[in-house]
């Protein structure tokens, strides 16, 4: 570009270009990086503000841009028309989802640096009884949450207060380690155990193979096990309380009126809400759809 700028109007001569090449060789030849791939220029600022969310702002150099860009690329679909027909779910949301799955997948890989002398993960604390208190147990005399909702039912040791539904759907398929504790002090450490094990959740691959939520479909490694009626509530967990989910069906599936059940044909079976078919006709497992369903 600059040297297209040296050869382009009335005043541009051979000179001003030999000029703007011998610029450009002493720029690229010297020990000076380009701003572009300035590493000692990158800042990530993460920060939590008042309503309990975080900001993040970054300023990368070329070479991570493009790492971020591919990442963030090969995780972002179009959005789903059976869960939002009316396409309200922007790219930004959709890269915020990606995003999202990035930090997921580097935790789950075990890769991380020891902190603390654990691999770092996300960490949960509720009360066993609050995790099995139903929805109508936590709302007001309307039906809705109280003005503070169910917020300090469970505790994260980074962001604070969690609500309970959002507490259930990561407790789907979890590590579990249960402490007895006597106003406050813990007095028993028991064994930590997952809800669905590794046994399970290869069954589980095999018979979903992917999201099972209609027109989703993907990847196992994105999924999670979610139980139809949750183990806290009594549900098993075995093939016929299982669906395997993406995290953002998963959170669909606990944040809407979506439900799922576990038809005769052994494989899952998910009934819309009303606002998006009036009849709420039962919509097969995506690997389902088609003539197999029928």
């Amino acid at each position: 570009q600059a040297l297209l700028d040296c050869a382009t109007g009335p005043a541009a001569t051979t000179d001003t270009l030999r000029g703007a090449i011998a610029k450009l060789e002493r720029i690229f030849e010297s020990d000076d990086l380009p701003a572009s791939e300035d590493t000692d220029r990158n800042e990530f600022h993460a920060s939590k503000t008042l309503n309990g969310r975080v900001a993040v702002k970054g300023d990368f150099d070329a070479v991570t841009g493009e790492m971020l860009l591919t990442a963030l690329s090969a995780l972002t679909k179009p959005t789903n028309p059976v869960d939002d027909p009316a396409g309200m779910r922007s790219p930004g949301n959709r890269r915020a989802e990606a995003f999202t799955e990035i930090l997921r997948h580097y935790l789950d890989s075990g890769d991380a640096p020891v902190e603390g002398g654990e691999k770092p993960h996300l960490s949960l604390h509720v009360n066993a009884t609050d995790l099995a208190r139903t929805d109508t147990e936590h709302e007001g005399d309307n039906g809705n949450p109280g003005l503070f909702g169910d917020k300090d039912i469970a505790h994260m040791p980074w962001m604070g207060p969690l609500s309970i539904a959002t507490a259930r759907r990561l407790a789907c398929d979890c590590h579990l380690t249960p402490i007895v504790m006597d106003d406050g002090v813990p007095l028993n450490l028991g064994r930590s155990s997952r809800t669905v094990p590794k046994k399970q959740r290869r069954a589980l691959v095999a018979r979903d193979h992917g999201c099972a939520f209609p027109g989703c479909g993907a990847p196992p490694a994105h999924c999670e096990g979610h139980h139809v009626k949750h183990w806290a509530d009594g549900g098993p967990t075995d093939l016929d309380n299982l669906v395997l989910l993406c995290r953002y069906h998963h959170r669909l599936l606990h944040h809407s009126h979506w439900q799922v059940a576990i038809g005769t044909d052994q494989h899952p079976w998910f009934t819309p809400p009303g606002s998006l078919d009036p009849h709420r006709k039962p919509i097969p497992a995506h690997n389902r759809a088609g003539p197999r369903a029928a």
